[in-house]
């Protein structure tokens, strides 16, 4: 299906999206002629290739190290220590609880 412009007419004639595929697809693939000589599809060549393979490099190496830093962070958190009970406090009966004489406070 072919995009309008304002005034109605398609910006692209009969068989412009067929051929921008065919442009894609030779792109990524490598012109046909040189598929014998390199003896593969062609691929990539020049800074394409090397470039995507940093790039993806850089993107595992920066979520090792994302994840590393939540891990630390997460270990070295504070957790409130809950106040130890007075000698002689009334525990609750499951033992989660002591009561300093205003309400009850967590044993752990």
């Amino acid at each position: 299906m072919a995009r309008l412009n304002s005034a109605g007419r398609t910006i692209f004639g009969p068989g412009a999206l067929d051929r921008l595929m065919l442009a894609t697809i030779l792109l990524a693939c490598g012109e046909p002629s040189t598929w014998g000589v390199t003896g593969g599809t062609g691929g990539s060549s020049g800074l394409l290739g090397p470039m995507v393979a940093r790039g993806i490099a850089a993107a595992i190496v920066s979520a090792g190290i994302i994840v590393l830093a939540a891990i630390v962070a997460l270990a070295r958190r504070n957790d409130p220590v809950p106040t130890p009970p007075p000698a002689g406090a009334a525990l609750s009966g499951d033992g989660y609880y002591w009561w300093d004489g205003a309400s009850w406070r967590p044993l752990r």
